[in-house]
C-alpha cells in the first residue's frame, strides 16, 4: 500500500510541475518575457464602501502559491477612494526594499563579516526577493499607476502586467491593445487563479 501510494503521489507531482511548466510557458511567451516566471507577484486593493483600505500581496513561485510570502499593507492614503494612489503606495511601499538591495556596497571577496551581516540584513528584509512579474488586479489606468512608480524608482527592468476582470484582457506597458490569450490558455488560467487569490486573501483582512 505504501509502494503504490507512493508511485500515486510522485505520478501527481509529475503531472503538477508539468502543467506548471506549460502554464509559465505560455504565460512568457504571451508577455514576451525573457524566460518563465519564477517570481510572480499579485497585487490587489480593496475596502469597505470607500473605508479601511487595504492592499494584498500574493506570491506564486514556480506556478504554486507561496504563502508564507503573503502580505498586507494597511493604506495610508486618506483623501478618498482612489485606487490609483493606492496601488502607487502599495508599490512604493514594497520596491524600497529591493531599491535599498540595489544601494548596498557589494561584499569584497573574503569579508566573511561583511558577508554574514549581508545574509543577516537578507533574511530580516522580507521582500528581499526581485519578482519576475508583477501582476496587478485592473487594466490600463492601474497599469499606468504603476509604470510611474518603476519609472519613479528605476526599477524599469521589472515586467509588469495588468489583468482586467471584465474581459480577463491582459494588458502590458507601451501597447493601447489588451493582449487577449485564448480561453483554453494554461496561461491565461494561471494569471487568473493568482489574481482571484490576491482578491481572497484582500477581504480576509477586512473578515
Amino acid at each position: 500500500n505504501a509502494e503504490q501510494n507512493l508511485k500515486a503521489f510522485l505520478m501527481h507531482q509529475e503531472a503538477t510541475e508539468s502543467a506548471s511548466a506549460n502554464a509559465l510557458g505560455e504565460l512568457a511567451a504571451g508577455l514576451d518575457l525573457p524566460g518563465p516566471p519564477h517570481r510572480i507577484e499579485c497585487y490587489d486593493i480593496s475596502n469597505i464602501q470607500g473605508t479601511n483600505s487595504v492592499s494584498s500581496m500574493v506570491v506564486f513561485v514556480e506556478g504554486r502559491a507561496k504563502k508564507s510570502d503573503y502580505r498586507h499593507f494597511k493604506i495610508q492614503y486618506d483623501k478618498g477612494p482612489n485606487d490609483f494612489a493606492m496601488m502607487q503606495e502599495t508599490l512604493r511601499r514594497r520596491l524600497r526594499y529591493l531599491r535599498h538591495d540595489a544601494d548596498r556596497p557589494p561584499v569584497g571577496e573574503g569579508d566573511a563579516a561583511a558577508a554574514a551581516m549581508e545574509a543577516q540584513a537578507a533574511r530580516k528584509e522580507r521582500f528581499h526577493q526581485r519578482p519576475d512579474l508583477l501582476l496587478i488586479d485592473g487594466g490600463k489606468g492601474q497599469l499606468n499607476a504603476v509604470v510611474e512608480v518603476l519609472h519613479e524608482m528605476d526599477m524599469w527592468g521589472i515586467p509588469v502586467a495588468g489583468l482586467a476582470k471584465e474581459n480577463e484582457w491582459l494588458y502590458v506597458p507601451g501597447n493601447p491593445d489588451p493582449l487577449v490569450l485564448p480561453p483554453n490558455s494554461a496561461g491565461l488560467h494561471l494569471v487568473m487563479r493568482v489574481r482571484d487569490e490576491a482578491h481572497r486573501f484582500a477581504i480576509t483582512f477586512h473578515r
